[in-house]
């Protein structure tokens, strides 16, 4: 039961970036709220936060799927013509995400025959490094049916990784 339980949030946790949606076709879409007093103009360098793996979710996650998340996300920042940081001082915000599997997503939902995943949401923020509170927000869910370790899947993160920050800087009003 364990095992199972393990595979199922590992399968939905790389799945999750994927945009194989089963249901709608098309491209990948996130939703988004922001602190509309935030001025957003001087972000240029962003330091991606590590994973505290403190929930059930992240400590069922291999490191090979959160490195996976967080290369998709830099990739995206990246081609945005941001500026990724490894030292927290030296950014002007943080992003930091998690991953939530739906309480509905039980071993039942998980066909090991076909390697069918039901999904999961992923939530990224970008963190004010002086008050260490949201300014932005991306919710990204997807119900998603694709092999884990292929090309395709690569390429459905980096599609996933572009919806979600699709919207980030927000065009002020």
């Amino acid at each position: 039961m364990v095992r199972c339980s393990y595979r199922v949030l590992s399968g939905l946790c790389l799945a999750l970036l994927l945009t194989a949606c089963a249901s709608v076709p098309g491209s990948p879409t996130a939703t988004m709220d922001y602190d509309h007093s935030y001025n957003f103009s001087p972000i240029h360098k962003i330091a991606i936060q590590p994973i505290a793996k403190a929930t059930l979710a992240t400590m069922m996650m291999t490191d090979e799927q959160i490195a996976h998340i967080n290369q998709a996300l830099h990739a995206e920042l990246l081609r945005r013509g941001f500026e990724v940081v490894t030292v927290n001082a030296d950014a002007d915000i943080f992003l930091s995400w998690k991953f939530l599997p739906p309480e509905s997503d039980e071993v039942s939902t998980f066909d090991p025959a076909t390697d069918k995943i039901t999904g999961g949401t992923l939530y990224v923020s970008m963190i004010d490094p002086l008050n260490l509170q949201a300014v932005w927000r991306a919710t990204f869910y997807s119900r998603l049916y694709a092999p884990q370790d292929s090309a395709e899947a690569a390429q459905y993160r980096q599609q996933a990784a572009q919806a979600i920050l699709a919207q980030f800087p927000p065009n002020p009003a």
